[in-house]
């Protein structure tokens, strides 16, 4: 079993090598990033949720300890893969498919939401798309959640595109990273928010991230102009990032 695993845990530590070196030779600007560092370095839990395609710099704004945060991996080789490389970074996986309310995955993480010690983060239009649409099982989980949930985004501006579905991005050396966090949302305090209506937030919600993302990559949108668009109070994350959250009990076999 040992022997087994060494080619992953070999790939998977000089994966997180590489990444590390990349990361140090970008400039990297950070944008809204205040109360989300300041609530994981105080050891309190939020949730996380990026697209898909923006995974290989996101372990990058994990302020919180080791250990301490659960993301759904899935199952396929790819997914053993990305879940060997996330443990170099302190981050755990949860292995299984995001895309049914049903799933273990998904009820493995409602129980460790409500246990209120982990910090849980997700892909919402993964593991295999559409892009950039949020599935309904991620958006029942933060309907869910006593949690709040920040949106978070990353712009390269030097970065390959890959074919795939996602068109996944791989940061080149010596460019700008450009990191987007939205303030924090508390779905679950809106009991007549609907799952797809709650799915439809997200997905605009993290689409106006990395709208701001990359017009800020680009020039287009100074640092103080890109704070401004990131108030609570402003479209789209207003009404949503007001107050504290609190929530009912939810039958997570419905």
């Amino acid at each position: 079993m040992k022997s087994a695993k060494w080619p992953l845990d070999t790939a998977s530590w000089a994966t997180s090598i590489l990444l590390r070196l990349i990361k140090m030779s970008n400039k990297s600007q950070y944008i809204g990033f205040d109360g989300y560092r300041q609530r994981l370095e105080a050891g309190l839990p939020v949730m996380i949720a990026f697209w898909h395609n923006q995974g290989l710099f996101m372990p990058f704004v994990w302020f919180g300890k080791p250990g301490k945060i659960k993301l759904i991996v899935s199952q396929s080789k790819d997914g053993e893969l990305i879940a060997a490389l996330l443990r170099w970074f302190g981050i755990l996986s949860v292995r299984g498919s995001s895309t049914r309310g049903g799933s273990a995955a998904l009820k493995e993480l409602l129980r460790l939401d409500r246990a209120g010690e982990d910090s849980i983060v997700f892909t919402p239009d993964g593991p295999k798309g559409p892009l950039y649409r949020v599935k309904e099982g991620v958006a029942y989980l933060a309907l869910s959640s006593k949690k709040p949930l920040y949106l978070l985004s990353v712009t390269c501006s030097r970065v390959r595109t890959l074919s795939s579905w996602d068109r996944f991005r791989i940061p080149l050396p010596f460019g700008k990273a450009t990191y987007v966090c939205s303030p924090p949302l508390h779905l679950s305090n809106f009991s007549g928010l609907s799952i797809p209506d709650a799915a439809s937030v997200i997905e605009e919600c993290l689409m106006q991230a990395n709208r701001i993302a990359d017009a800020v990559s680009a020039e287009a949108l100074t640092h103080r102009e890109a704070d401004f668009l990131l108030s609570p109070d402003r479209f789209p994350w207003s009404p949503y990032s007001h107050g504290e959250t609190t929530v009912a009990p939810v039958n997570i076999d419905r």
